[in-house]
């Protein structure tokens, strides 16, 4: 590391390092980087599923495969999507762990509310190999007699495409609410992995007609009312030429966020705060698609 101290107003001056303390810097740099690289966990190889329903949860991701795209899914922890590769890119999109980020959903206002880390349970999954859709749907019991169920698909007539359907839906609340449930709020926290870090922007027109751009020196940005994406925002990487398009109905969605990390990003959904019944529920119905930027 070089580094010098100073005060402000003052000229700083620098010592350079030779050419042979370069060298055993970056052999240092690297050296620190596979070891590193050496400490991370593999996300491990999934057998096949058995595609029937009402299947057993695995302690192994569950993986949709068709056209663009290849998800690798976890249930027994907040039925997370921990991987997003583009198969023609061969580029991956989501930040993650196992046990964190990835593609999340919350049932609340708060971060990691419950929806997070619950145990789903597959309720279905279909195969392209079968016929169908290349999908799986899944529901996570978060209290108070609701559920949150999300259904991941690679679309069959656009395998471009990766499709989420997502609600919060009351099963059995109680008789003295009225058949209404607490507050809820369905957020989708999607973290993004940005492989050039200064050279991103997410980018939209608003519903108000106007170009909007935000960038890592934004910070977190929230958007509301008519300044909210006008059905369409993307992660557009100006070094690989990509952007990554998120598609969604802007009458389920009473706001975006947008939150710069180091290396990372999360473009959220939030649906309104409200209770749900059996005939209400909260539903927030989206699009992930890659596309060249021109």
């Amino acid at each position: 590391m070089i580094s010098s101290h100073g005060v402000d107003g003052e000229e700083l001056h620098i010592t350079m390092p030779s050419g042979s303390e370069v060298s055993n810097l970056v052999a240092t740099s690297e050296l620190e980087l596979k070891k590193r690289l050496e400490m991370i966990s593999p996300i491990p190889d999934i057998d096949e599923p058995s595609g029937q329903e009402g299947a057993e949860l695995s302690k192994i991701p569950i993986d949709l495969k068709s056209g663009d795209w290849l998800l690798k899914v976890v249930p027994w922890i907040g039925g997370r999507i921990i991987s997003m590769t583009h198969l023609p890119t061969d580029s991956q999109w989501l930040h993650s762990r196992i046990e964190i980020n990835g593609y999340e959903e919350y049932s609340g206002t708060e971060y990691r509310s419950a929806g997070c880390t619950e145990e789903y349970k597959v309720v279905r999954r279909y195969l392209e190999h079968s016929g169908e859709e290349e999908s799986i749907s899944l529901e996570g019991d978060i209290g108070g007699g609701l559920v949150l169920q999300r259904h991941i698909s690679i679309l069959k007539d656009n395998p471009k495409i990766v499709q989420i359907n997502s609600s919060i839906q009351a099963r059995n609340v109680g008789a003295g609410s009225g058949g209404f449930s607490r507050l809820v709020c369905l957020r989708v926290h999607p973290t993004f992995t940005l492989l050039h870090p200064t050279e991103v922007v997410v980018a939209f027109t608003a519903i108000n007609g106007s170009k909007q751009e935000c960038s890592p020196e934004s910070g977190e940005v929230t958007l509301e009312g008519d300044l909210r994406p006008n059905g369409e925002w993307m992660l557009v990487d100006k070094c690989a030429g990509v952007s990554l398009v998120n598609t969604f109905d802007p009458s389920q969605v009473s706001k975006c966020l947008v939150h710069w990390g180091t290396g990372d990003l999360n473009m959220e959904l939030w649906s309104e705060e409200r209770p749900v019944s059996k005939d209400t529920p909260l539903t927030i119905c989206h699009q992930y698609e890659l596309r060249q930027t021109c």
